[in-house]
Formats: structure tokens, sequence, C-alpha cells
């Protein structure tokens, strides 16, 4: 209806045009004809406008391609066809792209392809704006910043410098491109990855320090810095996420964009440190700094807004660099140790990057003003040790007692013993681990021993290596007997103990000066009295690291100096340390050095398991009589009198306890002590009631006593609750009780599953398969049980798998009857494999066919259920889990079974679960 409207219209107006001209007399009317009729009728078909008016100029034919006769990109010939490829170099004297027209231009240089110097050596005939590649080269070529960077003329770099950093920067542009453009995903959705960006500039900080530290030098790796940040700040694009969801954006892309900035500009720090250390002329710094603040200014509009945001304005520390090199006035006052002006402190990143280029130049004296200028005193004093002020090294500790905190000076003490002076690390790891500086002491224990455990295991380590390992040996050995080893071992632990006493009071002053050698004539070496020096100060001044040093030293081979710690005055009545020390020490250096220890120890004032540790390292050192009475006076505690436990009654209330007595019951025995043996036998009767302590009370007291017990402990099983369910079950079905044996397993279950689970395996394992599966036994009793708690969960399995190998023909049939169970379901429904049991059941199943030793068995049975649902695809992922087993066998598998490689790892993607 519009176009018919304007055709009206026009008419109309051609009509009223016709009527002006008819009375104006134009003499080119002719016949009703108006001139544009009259000249379309002599051209050929001329053309009039919209209205009604002639134009000025009508194309009235054409001849030749429009596209062809003005210039173009050589991807849009249409006398040469273009061919998409990924070729990047052009054959002479080719038949394809290598061709062009006159009026072809290329893609990437802008310029006619007749004119383009790398149309056949790079490759600029194959581009074209489809391929991220050429785009990015077109980008590089074009953009001014990019390919003609001052930097790399004002560095003087060769040509292979420059075409590696002309690289970098066109994969750059590349990652970007291909960031931008985003990698096809399914649904049409295209992920934009910032991976793409992060692995170019990865690798590019890897080139990076290989050219850091390698020949070519700082000059090249400022090249390829040039090249890779030109890149990163010129095409950082940031999209917005876009209301389409078929371009979704990677989250995060700002804080990898920040990190790359950072790192960058941290090797930049670095390499304009080195660089300037060689001499490159101020020109070239200038110029540097000019180009760094241009990025800078990019950089920070495309970081603007983010959150988090930077510390500072990016790229302005590798400015500085520039600004202040090593030859300005304000660098050479700091490394001279002449500024006081704190204001001229250099940033974070500069500070490392300048202490690098000076410990890698071994320039000591100026590492050291610079670090102490900055703050950095614990490092300082590390080159003040390198640049041989070893006597400065201390005083300056004891001045600035804050330097010791927190392990600070750790590395100062190895950097001493490095470079000769072990005495000086070792006077310093002492005062700084035990020394009282900035009341530090009065702090709450565990505070202290986080603070000063790195000195002490410091120390240590620096200690007992100076011992040699011939001398160590015979200290040990002679503690064993008394012998003259053994009094130079307690000549030196007396000396230790009065040189401590003396330096506490004042031990900055002490350690000051060199430590005191040892006197003269005496049977010890100077390295083993600094282990008892150390153990000695460490018990008088700091009591609570004492238990640590004291493990320390035992565990790097000086059992001595540890038993010196524990046989101090402040450790002795600690029960902990004694117990250790007779469990640990006892047995390597003998119980004699702890013989006095022993006799004072009050057994009236130690719990029960501080005397049966006592008791144990005394059995274990072979102190058979004192260890019997230790354990005995252990157990006496809160049970009946001696003379009063054999006609004490068992089934009266207490709190049981675990309680194994054997081996001391042995010893007695063996050692003609019947009475006693027989006291320690009741004792752990009373404790812990079992039928194995009453068997072992039955080979020490007379039948009338074992009937008396054994009655008794039938009531403690049938009425005590509290009595462990596996010591009930046992002794009820020892007594043939087998009604109450399972009455208790159940009536624990219905309260802890797993406590009557576990009351079933350790009872079943205590009364022996022979017992436990004859006829007409417990089992008999149990099996209905056991059935129902297969059904139940996987928690009665351990107890099955230990009674499959003596009764296969009755729990094989248990789990057998599940699977094919869960089979038939699976044969006739649609499963889901993560939703359905059969998973489970197949590998409960198999369990019990290997502990029954029949794994052939089960192979068989597997092969033939997967025969039966192979059509059941939802289910190969179950039967992937279980393709080993069935790859050993020859029976033919099901297509979706995928063979297994390692480790039951699927070697093929597995089906779908949904697709059953």
């Amino acid at each position: 209806q519009q176009q018919q409207q304007q055709q009206q219209q026009q008419q109309q107006q051609q009509q009223q045009q016709q009527q002006r001209q008819g009375q104006g007399g134009d003499p080119t009317q002719g016949g009703g004809l108006d001139a544009s009729q009259s000249r379309g009728s002599q051209g050929g078909g001329a053309r009039t406008s919209a209205s009604g008016e002639n134009q000025d100029l009508i194309i009235t034919s054409q001849s030749g391609s429009f596209s062809a006769d003005l210039p173009h990109a050589r991807a849009h010939c249409v006398t040469y066809p273009f061919m998409i490829t990924k070729e990047r170099a052009g054959a002479a004297g080719g038949q394809k792209n290598e061709q062009f027209c006159n009026n072809c231009f290329c893609y990437v240089c802008d310029v006619k392809a007749s004119e383009c110097q790398g149309w056949l050596t790079v490759g600029h005939c194959h581009a074209q704006d489809k391929d991220p590649y050429w785009r990015a080269l077109r980008e590089f070529t074009r953009t001014e910043l990019l390919s003609n960077s001052p930097l790399l003329q004002a560095l003087g770099c060769d040509e292979a410098a420059r075409l590696e950093a002309h690289r970098w920067c066109v994969n750059g542009l590349l990652a970007f491109n291909r960031y931008g453009d985003g990698d096809p995903g399914p649904g049409g959705v295209r992920n934009h990855s910032f991976q793409h960006v992060t692995n170019v500039t990865s690798s590019a900080m890897k080139a990076i320090v290989g050219h850091l530290s390698g020949a070519k030098g700082p000059r090249t790796t400022l090249a390829v810095l040039d090249g890779i940040t030109s890149a990163i700040v010129i095409n950082a694009a940031r999209p917005e996420n876009s209301s389409d969801p078929k371009h979704k954006w990677c989250k995060g892309t700002y804080a990898a964009y920040k990190a790359i900035i950072e790192q960058l500009e941290k090797y930049w720090v670095l390499a304009i440190v080195h660089t300037s250390a060689r001499s490159i002329p101020p020109q070239a710094l200038s110029i540097m700094a000019d180009r760094l603040k241009r990025l800078s200014k990019l950089v920070d509009k495309q970081v603007d807004g983010g959150q988090p945001q930077l510390a500072h304005v990016p790229l302005t520390h590798a400015i500085s660099a520039c600004q202040r090199g090593w030859t300005n006035p304000v660098v050479v006052s700091i490394l001279e140790g002449h500024c006081t002006d704190l204001q001229q402190r250099e940033a974070q990143t500069l500070q490392r990057a300048r202490l690098h280029v000076l410990e890698r130049a071994q320039r000591w004296k100026e590492a050291y003003n610079y670090a102490i200028f900055h703050g950095h005193a614990a490092k300082s004093l590390a080159y003040m040790v390198r640049a041989g002020r070893y006597t400065d090294v201390l005083p300056m500790v004891f001045r600035q007692s804050a330097l010791a905190c927190g392990g600070k000076c750790v590395p100062v003490c190895a950097e001493l013993a490095e470079w000769g002076q072990q005495e000086a690390a070792i006077r310093l790891a002492l005062y700084c681990a035990f020394a009282d500086y900035e009341q530090e002491i009065h702090t709450s224990g565990d505070t202290l021993v986080t603070k000063r455990m790195p000195y002490v295991q410091w120390l240590v380590e620096a200690v007992v290596e100076r011992i040699t390992p011939a001398e160590r040996q015979e200290r040990n050995a002679s503690t064993q007997q008394p012998s003259q080893p053994a009094q130079a071992v307690e000549a030196a632990r007396s000396d230790a103990s009065e040189w401590a006493i003396m330096v506490c009071k004042d031990l900055p002053g002490h350690l000051a000066n060199p430590l005191p050698d040892a006197p003269m004539g005496v049977a010890y070496s100077q390295a083993a009295l600094t282990a008892e020096r150390v153990a000695a100060l460490c018990v008088i001044t700091m009591p609570v690291l004492a238990p640590f040093c004291a493990k320390l030293l035992s565990r790097h081979g000086e059992h001595c100096a540890a038993a010196s710690i524990v046989l101090a005055p402040a450790c002795r009545s600690d029960v902990g340390v004694v117990t250790w020390a007779l469990q640990e020490l006892a047995p390597k250096i003998g119980m004699a050095t702890f013989s006095r220890l022993i006799q004072e120890l009050r057994p009236g004032q130690m719990s029960t398991t501080a005397q049966t540790a006592v008791a144990t390292a005394l059995l274990a050192a072979k102190e058979n009589a004192e260890a019997v009475r230790w354990t005995t006076n252990a157990n006496l505690l809160d049970a009946p009198a001696a003379h009063e436990l054999p006609y004490a009654h068992f089934e009266n209330t207490r709190n049981y306890r675990p309680c194994d007595l054997q081996a001391f019951v042995d010893v007695a025995e063996q050692s003609g002590d019947t009475q006693g043996a027989l006291l320690l036998a009741e004792l752990q009767m009373w404790w812990e009631p079992s039928w194995q302590h009453l068997e072992a009370l039955n080979r020490l007291c007379s039948p009338h006593k074992y009937g008396l017990r054994r009655q008794q402990l039938q009531s403690l099983a049938l009425n005590d609750a509290r009595c462990r369910p596996e010591m009930r079950f046992e002794v009820l079905a020892h007594e043939g009780l087998n009604a109450q044996a399972m009455a208790v397993l159940v009536s624990t279950a219905r309260e802890n599953p797993q406590a009557a689970n576990a009351a079933l395996k350790t009872g079943l394992e205590n009364l022996g398969l022979a017992f436990g599966t004859q006829q007409g036994g417990i089992l008999d009793e149990l099996w209905p049980w056991l059935t129902q708690l297969v059904q139940a969960g996987e928690g009665v399995d351990a107890t099955l798998e230990l009674l499959a190998p003596a009764i296969p023909d009755k729990v094989l049939p248990l789990y057998d009857a599940q699977v094919d169970q869960w089979q038939k379901h699976c044969q006739q429904n649609t499963v889901n494999a993560s939703t359905t049991p059969l998973r489970s059941w197949l590998f409960r199943t198999r369990r019990m066919y290997q502990a029954a030793g029949q794994a052939d068995n089960w192979d068989r049975r597997f092969s033939d259920m997967t025969s039966s649902l192979r059509r059941k695809s939802s289910l190969s992922s179950v039967w992937a889990d279980f393709g080993a087993s069935t790859s050993q066998q020859s029976h033919p598998q099901t297509p979706q079974t995928p063979q297994l490689s390692n480790g039951g790892q699927s070697s093929v993607p597995s089906t779908p679960a949904n697709t059953g």
C-alpha cells in the first residue's frame, strides 16, 4: 500500500511538472514527453530522481569489475581468488595467494602488494582479517608505539634482540585477539578465557629470566620487556558483561591483568638495576623513563576503578629506577653510609633489586649500608659478616635486642659459621636463645617456645656436629658402667653447670668475650663441654625450653647432654620429663645414670600413668624387681589393699580401665616371686576382667579360686553393662550362653552400631575360628542377625571377611543374593549408575570372594553379569570400576566395558549415566 501511494504521488508530481513545462513553451518538449524522458530514449534508460528533478550525474552503464578496479586487500581480490591457509610464508613463483593484481594491497603493511617487503618472506600474501595472528601483526605494524620503539635504538640492541622484542609484542597482541574472539563452547556459547594472555606472559617472563642471567644480558631483557609490556598495556581491553547469554566473559580478568602488570614491573626494575650497573648511557635511561611514563599512563587507565586497586601507579617503580641510577648522588650517598634523610628511602621492589645486584657483585659494605638505611637490620647483619666485620655483630645485637626476636638472627648464625666463625655463631645463638631481652622471658610459655626454639634447634645441630662420632659413642657408652670416660662425663657436666650459674647473671657481658676453654688435663673435649654448657644454660635460664632441648639433643645422638637436662634440679620434679628419659634415654645409656633419680621419686605423689611409665622403663632396662614393685604400687591405687584383694568381691561396682600386666606377671613368675605374680594377675582381673586374664590367673591360683573368679566373671558379663561388650560377648560364648551373648550385641547395636560390629569382630578373633564356627556354636545363634546386618550396611563386612575363609558356603550366598536381586532390577528398569546400589554390592561381594580365596570365581561371575547387562550403557562407569578384574579373564566383554590402564582409570570416556 505504501508503494502504491508513493507511485501515485510521483505520477501526480510528474503531471504537474508537465503542465508547467507546457505552459512555458519548453523547446525540448515534444509529443508530451519531458526532457528526462527524451534523454532516456536517447541514452538507453536515464533515471529521474524521486523529486522529479534531473540529476547532474547519471550512470548509464558500467564496464569491468568494480572491486578489481579499486584498491582492495589481497583477500578481497576477484582476479586471483584468495585461499585461506595457516601458512606463514609464501613460495616464490607460487600460483595461489602469492599472485596479485595491480590494485591488491598488503593487509599487514597497508601498501601495494608489489611494494610489500614481507610478501613472501614472512607470508603477508596469506594475511586476512579473519585470522587473529594477521590482525595482531597488522596492529603491530600500524601502531607507531609498538613497531617503532625508541628504546630499542637507545639501548643499541642488535637485530636479533629487535626481532625477539617484536615477536613477543606480536604474541601479546595475538593472545588478546584470541581472548577477545573467544573459544567456541557447547550450545553456541563462546568462552573468553584470559588464560591465553597469562600463558604468553608467563612464557615471556621465562625468557626474561633466561636473558637476565644469560650471555645476552640485560639489554635483550629490556628489549623483550618493552615488547611484551607494550602489547599488554595497549591491547588490555577489559570487556563488559554482555546481556547476550551466549557472550560470556571470564571472571577474574582484572585480578589476572593486575598480577601480570605487577610482575612485569618487578622484572623492569631488576633489569634496569642490572643494566645501569653496566654503564648504559644516561641518555638511554632518560628515553627509557619517558617510554615507561607513557606506558604507565596507558595502563593506569586500564586498571582505574578495579578492585583491589594497585598500591601505587603502575610502572612508577621502574621509572624511579631509571631516574635514580647507581651514579645518582642520593644513591651514592646511601651506599657510602652518609645519607640520613629517611625520606630518600626507595620502594620495596627497588630495594630488593639493588640488594640482589650488590649480593651478586659481593659489594658487602655497600649492601650493609643500603640495608641499614632502609631498615633491614637482620639482613644487614648478614652483610656485616660477609664484609668481615665479625666482631661488630654481637655488640650490635646486644644493643638492639629486638633483632633477636622471632628467629631473625638464625641466618646470621649460619653466616658466621659459614665464614669460619663457629665460636662467635654459638655465642650469638646462646644469647638469642637464653637471654632475658625486653622482658620476653615473662611472656607465656607457648609464645616463648615459638620464638626461641629456632635458635635452640640451630644451636643443638651446630654443637653436636662438632663432637666426633667416636667421642659421642664413647660418652653414651661410658655411663652404663663406672669407668674413666664416665668420670669425664660427670666432670664435664659439673664444669658446665658451674659456668652456667656464673654467666646467667650477666649473659651479654660474658658472651661478648670468647667462651672459656676446657681446663687443662681433663678427659673431655671442648666440643663436649660446649654441649654440656648448652644443656646447663637452658635449664638455668629457660626451664620451659628444657624438655624440647633434651629431646633435640637425644635426637641428634647426644644422649649424655640430654640426660644432664633431666638430672638438673629444675627438671627432676617434672614427671613427664623423667618418664620420657626413662623410656628413651635409659635403654641407650643405661639405668645407672638415673638410679639416684628413681630413688628420689615418690610413687605416692605420682599418677598411675606416670608410675606405669616408670615401671615400663625399668622393665626395658632389665630392672625386673623394681619394675614389678612400681607396677604393683601403680595398680593398687584405688583398688583393694594387697591383703584384701584375694578376698575382694569382683562383682562390686568400679571404674574399669585397660590394664595389661602380663609382661610383669611373667617376669615375677620367672624370678620366683609367685605371690607377686598372683597379686598382679588379680589386679589385672580387677581393672580389666576378661577371659584372657582369667586364663592367666588359672596358672597361678588354686582350682577353687579359679572357679570363684570364673563365676564372678560370668556374673559381670551378664549384669554389668559398663564392661566392654567384646569381653561380655566372649565370656558368655565361652560359657555356652549363646542367646545371652547375642543379646549383649543386639542391645549394644541399638545405641552404637559401630561398637557392636567392633565387639563382634574382636570377640570372634579372641574365640578363634575353630570355636566360633563349630556346629551348634555361637555362630548358629548369630547367623539370622548377621543376615539382617548385611542388608543394613557395610559395618559387618569386616566380621564376615574374617569368617569367609572358614565358612565361604554361608558367607558368599548372603552377598550373591543381593547382587542377583539388583541385577534383576537393572534388567527390568531404567537405572542410573550414580544412584543404584549395584556398585556398592559389587564391591562388597568382590571383597568377600577375595577373602575366601575365590577371586577366579568372582571374575567369572562378574563377566557373566556384564554380559547379561551389556545393553545397559548407563552402567558403563560401574563396569569401568571393575574392568581390572574382568580383563584377566578370557570371557567376552561387553562393548561398553572399557579396559583400564593405570590405577583403575578408564582409558576411554564413559557413556553418560542418564542414557540407560
